[in-house]
């Protein structure tokens, strides 16, 4: 009599196990993600075209974030204007950018802009107005500096900034255009 308990009880179970529910999948984390990325971005300035290369992109509640070893390039024309560099940009409606710091090289000019840092605030890039970093620092040939509160358009022509240290020496004292392509 035992054996025949001992039987039914494998038997249910065997049964039970047969009848189980499968294992769903695992669900997706939403948005889309995309590995090793180039694209182009067209704003709406006219002849504007911002061209992307990075690790990932992934879209979070209808924005898009760029990430890992973010290179951009903003081409004028069919002309490269200025390179960013950046550890994540977020790609907004109105196709404005927001990254937590930057690195910018603008070629007319030479300039390289230290947009913001660790810790220091958010940068903004404006498609139709420029740059806003909390803090920035500016390196050309021939001049130095940092400033807070910056505000500049893309040529750097239209700068307004709070506390500015800047030092322009005359005749490139600083070196030579350390901008790949650059021009002073």
């Amino acid at each position: 009599m035992v054996r025949f308990w001992v039987v039914l009880a494998v038997a249910l179970g065997l049964l039970l196990w047969l009848l189980r529910p499968s294992p769903k999948p695992p669900v997706a984390q939403g948005g889309v993600r995309l590995e090793g990325v180039e694209f182009l971005l067209f704003p709406e300035e006219k002849d504007v075209v911002w061209r992307f290369a990075a690790e990932e992109m992934v879209e979070e509640g209808g924005v898009f974030r760029i990430r890992g070893g973010l290179r951009g390039e903003r081409l004028v024309g069919e002309r490269l204007d200025l390179r960013l560099f950046a550890p994540e940009v977020a790609v907004e409606p109105g196709d404005n950018l927001r990254a937590p710091y930057a690195r910018a090289e603008i070629l007319r000019g030479c300039y390289r802009l230290d947009l913001s840092a660790p810790g220091k605030g958010e940068v903004l890039i404006r498609q139709k107005e420029g740059f806003f970093a909390p803090w920035v620092r500016i390196e050309a040939p021939n001049l130095r500096g940092e400033a807070e509160a910056f505000r500049a358009d893309f040529a750097l022509e239209h700068i307004e900034a709070d506390r500015p240290r800047f030092e322009f020496p005359a005749g490139g004292a600083f070196g030579p255009c350390t901008v790949e392509g650059g021009s002073s």
